[in-house]
């Protein structure tokens, strides 16, 4: 079967090693229409719990991996050219400052009401309205736009031009008019336009899904619920063990699962069908918070200087990576450029000592820098469900602690890693996380990320505060599309100089398939809805 562009997101995807982005498929196995099943069950898995369902409230992986079933997008964007194709709208149009779209017509929701264009231009409202705390304002909805409606018809405006505004807004999912009226009724539960609606939640083990009757709209007009193959029932585990997810693809317990790192060759070595995608695998991110010694750009510097990037990736990808050369890496990326390349700090024990003794840090009696009193303690997070990325900690912890700091090492899984820094609730509780990527295809959506306000005022969970990223991050965004790249580079290259966060690996990661296939490419490691077609 030949791969289709899939309905993507220009999405920030706050996960680990194992979530992807759409990038480069593979044919899933040359399948036709009779090779479909009518009414199967499809089964497939996320590497932590989705926590809130409502598409608008979270940005976390898993979520949006449950959102790709329950809700849609106006625009179906295709991974490998950008090009944009038909979902919610039929018709779309985009001018400077303004965006055009028509509403396909019977369009409905979950529960039953119709989902106009108002209730698409109430979607973006809502998400500018900052009392909501959508982490997509500033990300996929600048804080400017304005959407109205008139019959079918939807226009959003901005007050300036926005880089890559049309796939940004055209890919967020949107939900239904009861969930922004009432955010708490779809927080284990759902209510969209998506070809599939939950029907049972359990934290931390699976979520339920069950297939919508009449449902006519899907992405460039390939599926409706009467579809040959779609599945009846959608079971998505929850599973945090990668050598778990392998096995359960490779018994055909699961139906699909993402696979990275180690147990790639034993799961390709059974024959099963695949596709790829690129992802960030490796991200070192420096809390800068003022009672923190990583606030220190020395140490910073210091810190990324005792690694060999080089030897890191190796270590953190089981061989199969490569290094990271710029933010956004998810396929296809808006902006193609090496903003890493001889700005990011060199590997030199000897100099980061110096660094850090030429701005006054000396060792005390137990061989730990100090400075003014305060010694060089980091806590650091770290991925501790998958050997490679625990080798990688290990290997980071002893060139720390040659440099002459103390090191605690904190591994967990996803959901641990990401309540640890993401969703801190202490924002002085760790030092470094090299467990967590903020990733996506465009470098406009890192702006909130990494600058501006702190939580929980806003979702600069590091507490960033470079002035030089911030200037250039507000000129690239009001540059339209390519225009914009130049900027966001020298923006990026500001965070890097700076040691402040600082992008190190990217890996192949491989979506497996036992009894189903689908039309599209992976999303965040996980796979579109409508494109789902379980086998005979």
């Amino acid at each position: 079967m030949k791969v289709r562009s899939v309905p993507t997101a220009a999405l920030v995807t706050i996960g680990v090693l194992t979530v992807a982005s759409c990038g480069s498929s593979s044919d899933p196995g040359g399948e036709s229409s009779g090779d479909y099943a009518k009414d199967g069950s499809f089964t497939t898995i996320v590497n932590t719990d989705p926590g809130n369902l409502h598409p608008l409230i979270t940005n976390l992986t898993a979520t949006q991996a449950i959102n790709s079933y329950t809700n849609d997008s106006l625009l179906a964007i295709d991974p490998k050219t950008r090009a944009a194709g038909s979902y919610l709208a039929e018709k779309w149009s985009e001018n400077g400052t303004s965006l055009n779209f028509t509403l396909k017509k019977g369009i409905t929701c979950e529960d039953g009401t119709t989902f106009t264009a108002q209730t698409a231009a109430n979607n973006i409202n809502w998400v500018v309205d900052k009392t909501n705390g959508s982490p997509w304002l500033g990300a996929s909805v600048p804080e400017t736009a304005v959407a109205t409606a008139d019959g079918d018809e939807l226009t959003i405006k901005t007050a300036e031009p926005a880089p890559f505004l049309l796939e940004r807004i055209g890919a967020l999912k949107l939900a239904c008019q009861a969930a922004l009226d009432d955010p708490a009724s779809v927080r284990s539960s759902s209510n969209g336009t998506g070809l599939f609606k939950v029907t049972e939640v359990v934290a931390n083990d699976h979520v339920t899904l069950e297939r919508r009757d009449g449902y006519n709209w899907g992405p460039n007009g390939e599926t409706t619920s009467d579809t040959l193959g779609v599945p009846k029932t959608v079971t998505i585990k929850i599973v945090t063990d990668a050598a778990t997810t392998a096995n359960l693809v490779l018994t055909g317990t699961v139906n699909a699962a993402p696979v990275a790192g180690a147990d790639i060759e034993r799961v390709e070595a059974s024959g099963l069908e695949s596709m790829t995608s690129n992802t960030l695998s490796g991200q070192f991110i420096f809390n800068h918070n003022a009672a923190l010694p990583t606030k220190d750009e020395a140490v910073r510097s210091a810190l990324v200087q005792a690694i060999d990037l080089d030897d890191y990736t190796d270590i953190n990808t089981g061989g199969k990576g490569s290094r990271a050369t710029a933010l956004a890496v998810v396929d296809p990326r808006a902006c193609d450029y090496d903003s890493v390349t001889g700005v990011v700090p060199k590997f030199d024990m000897t100099a980061a000592k110096k660094t850090l003794a030429d701005a006054g840090w000396k060792p005390g009696s137990d061989g730990v820098l100090t400075k003014d009193g305060q010694p060089l303690q980091l806590t650091v997070i770290f991925a501790n469900y998958r050997d490679i990325t625990s080798a990688a900690a290990e290997y980071a912890m002893k060139q720390w602690q040659e440099l002459g700091a103390k090191v605690e090492l904190r591994g967990g899984d996803n959901n641990f890693i990401i309540s640890n820094t993401f969703a801190a609730k202490d924002l002085t509780s760790w030092s470094i996380s090299i467990g967590l990527t903020v990733q996506s295809d465009t470098p406009s959506i890192f702006v909130p990320y990494f600058s501006g306000p702190v939580p929980p005022a806003g979702v600069n969970f590091a507490s960033i505060d470079n002035p030089e990223y911030t200037e250039l991050a507000a000129k690239a965004s009001v540059l339209p599309g390519q225009e914009s790249c130049s900027v966001w580079k020298e923006a990026e290259q500001a965070l890097f100089t700076s040691s402040d966060v600082v992008p190190v690996s990217t890996s192949p990661n491989f979506m497996f398939f036992n009894g189903a296939t689908s039309l599209y490419a992976p999303i965040g490691g996980t796979l579109a809805g409508p494109g789902i077609r379980v086998l005979k």
